[in-house]
């Protein structure tokens, strides 16, 4: 079977998704490639380069436009170069490639290979309605759309027509082996701030900084915090996106808070996580975070909100509460007070590659069939 992975993202958690189901593909004696921007594709030729991020978002809407419009021109000529030398029986799409037109291409790309997307974000985190359209859009011309939770199963399977459905919860290694765990004071060292923190215990909030992440939350729990642990730390580091701007920019002027602005290099992100006494994911909405797992594989425990649940509690990751500010303030300062979070256990490794394989050969028998 030969499969070509499809994504415009050239860093960030869904690239390290994308290449973590490669290598277990490729275990499973799958012959896998990865189409994607030049640097991140692997066995194919490169996809055409896509903008994206609060970098491009910043530009003016003329260049915005402009970029765009190269990109629906040049990305489905490099896809069409991957599709004609490697023949794929499967083409797995993780990300859009062409916007508004994507279910044009889709279709054409349908005609001779069988077409999975994997629904990240199923809920989308900006736009609403309006993106939840044009993302069913997408699902329509598929055979099968994955999803990693059960929570947006009925929002999905009531919007992809005929396309299979189907829950494969994420295990893939998207981090480093724990193997490699350099010990909480030298993650600190390695970052810098052992100095600023020495040995005491603080809360981290990492990744893409957007509005659903609970940074609105943050800016009102904190203070509570601070009010039962005066010495605690919160460390909030990453990019921030869009709206999010405004509230980092509250956190960054409230006491006891750090922020350390700008997309995190790939080595950093471990010793960040590892560094840590625990993660904090307050998000709005979302049925999977790559944070989430990396802390897992880091050892150190999340408190999530309800939308985690499924998934926090699937790998005993730490706990999932509401999203209430002083909830979440009295969870925070017991958790880093007393160290009452236990580390999770080391998450196990092969289900997502070995259900996807098989959600491979199941359509692929229904195109036969038909």
């Amino acid at each position: 079977m030969r499969v070509l992975l499809v994504d415009s993202s050239d860093r960030g958690g869904i690239a390290a998704y994308t290449r973590s189901l490669c290598d277990g593909l490729d275990a499973l004696g799958i012959d896998a490639r990865i189409c994607a921007p030049a640097g991140a594709e692997r066995g194919s030729t490169p996809l055409a380069e896509h903008r994206w991020g609060p970098g491009f978002d910043s530009q003016g809407a003329v260049r915005r436009k402009a970029r765009l419009a190269f990109e629906l021109a040049a990305a489905p000529a490099s896809l069409g170069r991957a599709l004609r030398a490697l023949q794929p029986d499967v083409v797995h799409f993780q990300t859009e490639v062409m916007a508004r037109l994507e279910p044009v291409l889709l279709r054409l790309v349908h005609r001779s290979a069988a077409v999975v997307i994997t629904a990240h974000d199923p809920i989308p985190h900006e736009g609403g309605a309006r993106i939840l359209s044009r993302q069913a859009a997408r699902w329509q011309q598929a055979d099968a759309v994955i999803i990693h939770g059960h929570e947006p199963l009925r929002l999905v399977q009531s919007s992809a027509g005929n396309a299979l459905v189907r829950v494969i919860p994420s295990d893939l290694l998207v981090g480093n082996p724990r193997a490699k765990r350099m010990g909480r004071e030298a993650a600190r060292q390695r970052l810098g701030i052992d100095q600023e923190v020495g040995d005491k215990p603080f809360a981290l909030l990492s990744g893409l900084l957007r509005p659903y992440k609970g940074l609105d939350l943050m800016a009102s729990a904190w203070p509570r915090v601070l009010k039962e642990l005066p010495d605690a730390r919160l460390f909030v580091v990453g990019q921030a996106y869009g709206a999010a701007a405004d509230s980092l920019a509250e956190l960054q002027s409230k006491p006891g808070i750090s922020v350390i602005e700008g997309f995190i290099p790939e080595d950093e992100v471990e010793p960040w996580l590892e560094a840590a006494n625990v993660v904090l994911l307050p998000y709005s909405h979302g049925s999977h975070s790559q944070v989430l797992h990396r802390a897992a594989e880091m050892g150190t425990p999340v408190i999530a909100s309800p939308p985690l649940a499924e998934e926090t509690h699937r790998l005993s990751a730490g706990l999932a509460i509401p999203l209430d500010p002083e909830l979440w303030a009295e969870t925070i300062a017991t958790a880093l007070a007393r160290g009452s979070l236990s580390e999770p256990p080391l998450p196990s490794r092969g289900g997502t590659a070995v259900a996807t394989a098989r959600l491979y050969e199941e359509i692929l028998v229904s195109r036969r069939e038909a």
